[in-house]
């Protein structure tokens, strides 16, 4: 990493000056929804699929099964602390939604409005989106070896927001946001990883030309330049998520059922892994977990309905040949199903969660004590005290 973070001490100061108290230690519950999130057909189970805060920490998006994009704004009161969250929009996709992201310029104040999701879903074309009105802002391309239009798996804007970076089979297609339609370059990763799915893409906050990639055949490409770099291997199961430190000199990685750990490799000794922190994962729906603005915490959801919290010490020393698995900060309490969706608001002491899993009434539920035997369908925005 050759590029620093150009911080100022305000900036600093003020990331101090809300996480200093905050110790990650218990949450209380300000406000929920679940009757935006019901529907019509009684036989169809109903589940939410994630949660994300916009860039400027106003607006809260969710996915859920029905292939609904779900907008909520924050309302506060008097001396800035959150009293109620709204539903303002929703997008209705063709197809199961894949992956969602907001536009990283994302900012609604008096002299600008900028208010752009990006999505895409089951065999469908990329879809930009305006927030605030619904309306389709933009389509963006991929086509298959018989030139149909194919779906992408996962996507990613750069941090400039110029560019949108889309994951599918054995390939990377890159897109100029400002030139919809099927104009792309693609970088092949057929060869290095497996011919598998790109399921997961992260851009590092420090040095922008660098980026990762997670696969369902468990393997990470560390990019640089649209060059791979190096491959990282150890996870048991398919990439289900990455994302790096603040500093941008580690990689935190999840994986899906068969794999609990979220493991964190030092960028500055390639291959080699710092620590994992242990959660509960007992299906193959992306479990979402979330680092803190000041780099100090790491927060996951589990399929036992709880939410887990560590601390991260930066300075941590790990004899070696042996694993370093980080000590649990933290397990609340925090819905009746799975906690499927945890995102940290960008500069308050504020975590919205969402919940809900598929409900197989064939299951013998003796043979996985993590099973929940409730329902629950909401999104949730917790205080952290």
């Amino acid at each position: 990493m050759t590029e620093v973070i150009d911080s100022s001490m305000d900036t600093q100061e003020k990331i101090m000056d809300i996480y200093q108290p905050v110790h990650y230690k218990s949450l209380k519950l300000l406000c929920s929804c679940s009757d935006d999130f019901l529907v019509d057909d009684k036989d169809f189970q109903q589940c939410l699929k994630g949660c994300k805060w916009s860039p400027d920490g106003l607006s809260i998006l969710t996915n859920s099964e029905d292939r609904k994009l779900r907008i909520f704004n924050i309302e506060t009161d008097e001396i800035k602390q959150c009293t109620k969250i709204n539903k303002v929009n929703q997008i209705k996709e063709g197809g199961t939604i894949y992956d969602y992201v907001w536009y990283p310029k994302t900012v609604m104040t008096e002299n600008e409005n900028v208010n752009l999701i990006l999505s895409t879903s089951n065999r469908s074309p990329i879809h930009l989106w305006n927030a605030k009105d619904g309306h389709l802002e933009a389509t963006y391309r991929v086509y298959d070896h018989v030139d149909e239009v194919a779906h992408v798996n996962s996507l990613c804007f750069n941090w400039s927001g110029e560019e949108i970076y889309c994951g599918s089979y054995g390939k990377l297609n890159i897109f100029r946001t400002d030139r919809p339609g099927r104009e792309f370059s693609e970088i092949s990763t057929k060869k290095d990883l497996h011919r598998s799915i790109i399921s997961t893409i992260a851009m590092n906050p420090v040095d922008k030309s660098i980026f990762a990639v997670g696969t369902y055949n468990k393997d990470i490409g560390v990019y640089g330049g649209n060059q791979l770099m190096y491959i990282l291997r150890g996870h048991k199961s398919g990439i289900t998520q990455l994302q790096f430190s603040p500093d941008g000199l580690k990689l935190y990685s999840g994986s899906r059922k068969g794999d609990n750990d979220i493991v964190c490799w030092d960028l500055r000794n390639v291959g080699q892994t710092l620590y994992s922190a242990e959660r509960t994962v007992t299906t193959n729906q992306r479990i979402c977990f979330d680092i803190s603005s000041d780099g100090q915490y790491l927060v996951s959801g589990n399929c036992t309905g709880d939410v887990s919290t560590w601390k991260l010490d930066q300075n941590i020393e790990m004899p070696e040949g042996v694993e370093c698995v980080l000590a649990l900060n933290s397990k609340i309490p925090a819905h009746n199903d799975c906690v499927n969706g945890v995102s940290l608001h960008p500069t308050h002491p504020w975590l919205a969660t969402t919940s809900g899993q598929r409900h197989n009434e064939t299951d013998d539920d003796d043979d996985d004590e993590h099973i929940l035997h409730t329902t629950d369908v909401s999104l949730k925005l917790w205080k952290i005290i």
